[in-house]
């Protein structure tokens, strides 16, 4: 039996709780709105995490909190098989900085190796640097074009009607190996959202934890079109 963390309860959340009971799976649903719209969904409420663990398939939990605080709390006791990220922002760099946080230790934003991890990939797909923040953003699909709905990713791209090169998670994958010490690419599986692998984040977080003192970290969740990545320095206070 899956058992499932589904950090937002809007539109995305929605879908991945209604997905992932489609496997048979048990949820925990966090969100901070108690009106969420995925609440519906939702057997009963609770205050603890790990009360997921006593839950049967099909039972679906809702958890009011900050899904990135909650899920840093519980991956020190045990490990989701799958975690929706369906909340704002990109979840595996705030996780990882939440998780240093907890540490004594700090990852601050890092633009320096930008350029590096830029010129290794193909022209055309990369569609936002922030050298500021340390954020890259790569997509095959054009700005101002949106994806096909459920599109299984075929070699030819059915809105732009290019080849693609590779899947983006091992042209990413490459890209950051050329540029930063440590990195991570977590790709996502699913048709309707994308769902991360509970092991692959706890890899990243212990690839973090054997970070020395300045060190540059690459962090990036990619499907096999688009990717979203946060470089980082690691300081110890």
């Amino acid at each position: 039996m899956l058992t499932v963390v589904c950090l937002g309860g809007g539109e995305i959340g929605r879908l991945g709780v209604q997905s992932s009971l489609r496997e048979g799976a048990r949820v925990l649903l966090v969100d901070p709105d108690e009106d969420c719209m995925a609440r519906s969904l939702c057997n009963r409420s609770v205050d603890d995490a790990d009360r997921l663990l006593d839950a049967a398939a099909g039972d679906v939990l809702y958890m009011r909190g900050d899904g990135t605080v909650v899920l840093a709390d519980l991956i020190h006791r045990w490990v989701p098989d799958q975690v929706v990220p369906a909340a704002p922002g990109h979840l595996a760099a705030r996780l990882a900085m939440e998780w240093y946080r907890r540490h004594d230790r700090e990852l601050h934003p890092f633009g320096g190796p930008l350029l590096r991890a830029v010129a290794a990939l193909p022209a055309g797909i990369v569609q936002l640097i922030d050298s500021t923040q340390g954020v890259m953003v790569t997509s095959y699909m054009p700005s101002g074009k949106s994806c096909c709905p459920e599109c299984d990713r075929p070699p030819v791209c059915p809105v732009t009607g290019k080849e693609r090169l590779a899947p983006m998670h091992r042209l990413v994958d490459a890209a950051l190996a050329g540029a930063v010490d440590h990195r991570s690419v977590l790709v996502t599986v699913g048709e309707e959202v994308g769902i991360l692998h509970g092991d692959d984040l706890k890899g990243t977080l212990d690839m973090l934890d054997d970070a020395a003192d300045g060190a540059t970290v690459g962090i990036a969740t990619s499907c096999g079109c688009h990717a979203i990545v946060n470089l980082f320095r690691h300081e110890v206070h």
